[in-house]
Formats: structure tokens, sequence, C-alpha cells
């Protein structure tokens, strides 16, 4: 096995042990509180999970550092710990009574629903170098 394919794997396990645990806990796609289609899009039960998929977001991007061939996982890191910190902003987890607010929290909040399987698949690209 080569170096990269070495790396590629660690990164790939590591971010796996994270992703099952609160993927088991949280859900995923429309099973995970954050699906706009959940009723407990706008709870701390999303806001929970959006913390969570944010932290493994942030996980995943000290993991591949400095590492060259992750370009999806980055990018997809980058856009969940963007689309958590829009969450947080928006205060989205405090049921906001404004429209305006409710419908800006819908585009943070699929993409955190969707995170974690997304981290998966950029982990799993990155052993193919990409």
């Amino acid at each position: 096995m080569s170096e990269k394919a070495a790396l590629a794997d660690k990164v790939k396990s590591a971010v796996e042990s994270r992703l099952s645990v609160h993927e088991e806990r949280f859900g995923s796609g429309g099973s995970s509180p954050c699906s706009t289609a959940s009723a407990k899009m706008f709870t701390q039960e999303c806001g929970a999970a959006a913390k969570a998929t944010g932290e493994d977001a942030s996980f995943v991007l000290t993991q591949i550092s400095g590492q060259e061939g992750f370009a999806t996982l980055r990018s997809v890191s980058e856009k969940i710990q963007k689309a958590a910190g829009k969450y947080q902003e928006l205060s989205c987890a405090t049921n906001p009574a404004e429209a305006a607010t409710r419908r800006a929290c819908l585009e943070p909040a699929a993409v955190l629903a969707q995170g974690f399987p997304d981290l998966r698949d950029g982990a799993n690209l990155g052993l193919a170098g990409k």
C-alpha cells in the first residue's frame, strides 16, 4: 500500500468512527432532525445535530490539513462548517418566529441533514485520490 493510500485509509477509519456514533444518535437525510421536512428542524435537537456535524467536519479538516488528494472531502467539510455556523448565527434551533429567518434556516439545515453521508462519501473519494 502506498503512503498516500495508507493515509487515506487512516483518515477514512478515523472519520467513520466519529460519523457512526453521531449518525446513529441523530440520523441523516430524511431521518435527521435537521431535515427540512422534519418538525424538529427548529429545535435544540437539530441544534445538537448541527453542532455534532460541524465538529465532525472540523475534525476531518484537521485530519487532512496539509495533505493532498482530499479535494472533495475538504470541500464538503468546509461547506458543512459554514452551514453549521449559519444555523447557529440565525438561531434556527430557537424556533424563530420571523418568516425570513425561517426561510434562511432551510439551506443550512438541508446541508447539515445530509452532512454525515456527504462526509462519508468524501472520505471514500479520498481513497480514490479525489
